[in-house]
């Protein structure tokens, strides 16, 4: 097991790194350009005969699978991971027009993962052929989930699928033995699996990995999330590079881990201040952090995610507010200004 101080890329706290400050943190090959004409950057960790397929930022915003990347290519420079029998083929950003806007769709405004189909941006094509031209025993296909996502009420800091290759959902031999892989590497870990989810298998047909799965090419999707204090992900990014180095060296023989993962659910909120007195109503008060990049800056501020009755709802810190009241209106997805208390937000900044 890897510990965050074995990479910097697992130990600094920075979420986002600037794509020329990415052209310059290794020696790259260039497979092509995006639709914007930026530069999509492979290179290959081995010589083994097991060619294994991993990529990153499919979707711009989504940034914590990118440094489980530079920390795998990092470890195997420093010769701290033997990748003897394999061949690890790396794109760390395939969609590098969102990367820089950190959106999630392209330059066209076009949604990589729902263009495994028509195949209408160049960024989807190249990737599609560069993986069948590497016919990998196994593809890596690396994503962020929004901090909505739980298990058990626990904010899931990572989920995994083995997609569907058709609508009827079918466990073939093939998708039963990734999921089995997957299950062996989880439980060779020897770690508490709380917080950990199985993302939903509803078919996608123009999705990458439901794509591969029905090209005959298996493939596992990590979803990495929040965990309670750690918006920045470091947890699910050191998990995930263990997870990957654990799925490498798994057989698929029967496992009923993976099956056994709960599904991750939706509705989680962020901070709650209950009861809050506003517009002559008690009220509670849902916020929630968006993280920016604006060229060079880089920051966050806190919106308004939900107001009324969220008694229901699960939440990852709640604040008492029967003794606050607000005078200024609230509109949900806006940043927030606010004095709750000794709490106070100015234009979505935490001031107080």
């Amino acid at each position: 097991m890897f510990l965050a101080s074995d990479s910097k890329y697992l130990s600094d706290n920075q979420w986002y790194m600037p794509y020329n400050e990415l052209l310059s943190a290794f020696n790259w090959e260039i497979i092509g350009y995006s639709s914007e004409e930026r530069p999509i950057l492979t290179t290959t960790l081995g010589s083994g005969p097991r060619s294994m397929c991993l990529w990153a930022g499919m979707h711009g915003n989504e940034t914590t699978g990118v440094y489980m990347l530079l920390a795998l290519i990092d470890l195997y420079t420093r010769k701290k991971i033997d990748l003897s029998e394999f061949s690890l083929h790396i794109i760390p950003v395939i969609n590098p027009d969102a990367y820089v806007r950190y959106t999630r769709r392209n330059g066209l405004s076009i949604d990589l993962n729902r263009d495994f189909r028509a195949f209408q941006t160049i960024e989807s094509a190249k990737l599609i052929g560069w993986i069948k031209m590497k016919s990998p025993e196994l593809s890596f296909n690396l994503h962020d989930q929004r901090s909505i996502f739980h298990v058990n009420e626990l904010p899931a800091y990572t989920s995994f699928l083995v997609p569907s290759s058709e609508e009827t959902r079918t466990v073939t031999p093939m998708r039963r033995g990734v999921m089995n892989r997957l299950g062996n590497a989880l439980a060779s870990l020897e770690v508490s699996l709380d917080g950990i989810g199985r993302y939903s298998d509803e078919y996608y047909p123009t999705a990458v990995g439901d794509y591969l799965m029905g090209q005959g090419i298996p493939n596992v999707l990590f979803e990495s999330g929040v965990s309670l204090g750690d918006f920045e992900r470091m947890k699910a990014r050191l998990f995930g590079l263990n997870s990957i180095v654990a799925i490498l060296k798994a057989s698929n023989t029967p496992s009923a881990v993976y099956d056994e993962l709960p599904q991750n659910t939706k509705g989680l909120l962020e901070w709650v201040f209950t009861g809050v007195l506003y517009a002559r109503m008690r009220v509670d008060i849902a916020v929630k952090r968006v993280y920016y990049v604006n060229g060079h800056a880089q920051g966050m501020y806190y919106v308004v995610d939900e107001l009324g009755d969220l008694a229901a709802r699960p939440r990852m810190q709640e604040t008492l507010g029967e003794a606050m009241a607000l005078s200024a209106p609230l509109i949900i997805g806006q940043p927030i200004t606010a004095e709750f208390g000794t709490i106070a937000f100015e234009n979505g900044i935490l001031v107080s």
